[in-house]
Order: structure tokens, then sequence, then C-alpha cells
């Protein structure tokens, strides 16, 4: 990063801190949710441990960093929330990003990537999050309108990441941003930004399946085998960056397959 990119990031992540911090100052009411939730699916509670969960991980990027992903996850599931980890993407999830990109782009997943979600609430399982609604009893009018604001709130956090970082935003999930998903006020918050927004910055918002039950593998597989990359495609100002390990054939190929797919994701669920 450059020294001005560094500072617009450093006052980005120290927003996103304090905004997770601020709900978490009052989040004993939501831990009585999620207890709830627990004990309905069969979670063991003494695996709940933080309702709401900042990334530490965000803590690790320096000015010497060079994020070539910007990746957007749900949000934060039992492994994240443990008080070891404090992290995103650390789970199953997690393993099958890093295995992937490293036999796929030849390079580190952890330390190339920067990772948010579109909410810092924790479930164990995304679908959940209605579950956790409900359970809030009276407070569940309130759960839900803290639901939406903090999507709407990350996906700014998202936004202005993308404009600081010369990088891709992959969008993690597609399901949950359709209408009537739990994650709708997320991908509307988005859209409305990017529509304000250059077309160059636009065209780097990909959205593609979730990495959990190989879904992104299997996505990326079955489009390799369905379409045709021109070469010349996969001659962009990314290659340069993706360090190939001699399983890689062509990371720049692979780069040019991964915006196909993402962009024309974008267009079906976000409309641009």
């Amino acid at each position: 990063m450059t020294d001005t990119q560094f500072a617009r990031f450093c006052d980005v992540r120290e927003k996103i801190r304090l905004y997770i911090s601020s709900i978490s100052e009052n989040a004993q009411w939501i831990l009585e949710a999620q207890r709830t939730v627990y004990n309905a699916r069969g979670y063991y509670e003494a695996d709940l441990e933080t309702p709401v969960v900042y990334n530490l991980a965000l803590e690790d990027i320096t000015a010497k960093s060079e994020p070539r992903f910007i990746i957007v996850a749900d949000n934060p599931g039992i492994q994240e929330q443990k008080a070891k980890n404090h992290r995103y993407l650390v789970g199953q999830s997690g393993k099958l990003a890093v295995s992937w990109f490293r036999e796929n782009l030849g390079i580190d997943f952890r330390s190339s990537t920067l990772i948010i979600n579109k909410t810092p609430i924790h479930t164990p399982k995304t679908a959940e999050l209605r579950l956790l609604v409900r359970s809030a009893g009276s407070r569940s009018d309130e759960l839900a309108g803290l639901l939406v604001d903090s999507q709407r709130e990350m996906a700014r956090f998202a936004f202005d990441l993308l404009e600081i970082l010369e990088c891709p935003l992959w969008v993690s999930g597609i399901g949950e941003l359709r209408p009537k998903g739990i994650f709708r006020p997320w991908a509307e918050e988005l859209r409305a930004l990017c529509l304000g927004a250059p077309f160059e910055l636009r065209e780097r918002v990909w959205l593609f399946r979730h990495f959990s039950m190989n879904q992104f593998a299997i996505e990326y597989a079955n489009a390799r085998r369905a379409m045709m990359v021109d070469p010349k495609e996969a001659q962009n100002t990314q290659k340069a960056s993706l360090v190939p390990n001699p399983g890689v054939s062509d990371p720049g190929a692979t780069y040019a397959m991964l915006a196909e797919i993402g962009r024309r994701n974008r267009t079906t669920i976000l409309g641009f």
C-alpha cells in the first residue's frame, strides 16, 4: 500500500473497530438470545463466548501489506467467535479457501486478503440469524433493526475499502443476497453506493458462492468447463502479483476466470 492508502485504511479499520465495539458494549441481551439458539439447536452453550465479533486479523495489516482481495463473508460462526480466535473464516470454510487460493492462484490466503463480514453478529450458522431474531423475545424488533443497520454499516465499510485498495471485492455467498434473503439490506446498500461510483470501481465487485461445502470450488470448476477465456484476458495488472507455485499452471488465467464468474453473478444479483 502507498502511505496514503494505508492512512485511509487505518481510518476505516478504526471505524469498523469502534462500530463493533459500540454494539458489543450493550450485547448482553444479544448473548441471551444466542444462548436460546444454542439450546434450541443442540449446540454446547459453553462454546458461546462472543456475541459480536471484530476481526483481529485486520490489526495485522501494515503499510507493507498488499491485499489482493477484499473478502466479504457472512457472519461469525462458532470458530470465529471463540476468544482464542476472534478472526474471520477460520473454520472449515476458511480452510477450504486457504487450500483453493494456494492451489489455483499460488498465493497465501491469509496474507493476501482482507476479510470483513456482512454483519458482526454471531450465530453458528448464517440461516440461524432468523431464529436469533425470534429468540430475542420482547426485543425481537430491536434485534431485527440492529441486524439491518449492521449490514448497511458493513456494506459502507466494504465500499470504503474498495475505493481505497486497487483490488476486487470478493463477496462470498449469493443466495441470501437475493430479495427476501437475510443479507438483502447489505446488498441493497452496496448496490446504491456502486451505482454512483465510477465504472472501473463497480467492475471490481465480484460475487461467488460460499467456500463452505466446496460450493465455490464446484462453481469455479463448472464455469471452467463451460466457458472459454481468451488468454489475452489473463494479461492484466494483477497477474504480476500472483506468484505461481509448481502446482499452478497459469494464475493469470485463473484470475480472468474469476472476473468472468464474479461479474456475471454480480449482474444477476445486484443488477449492474
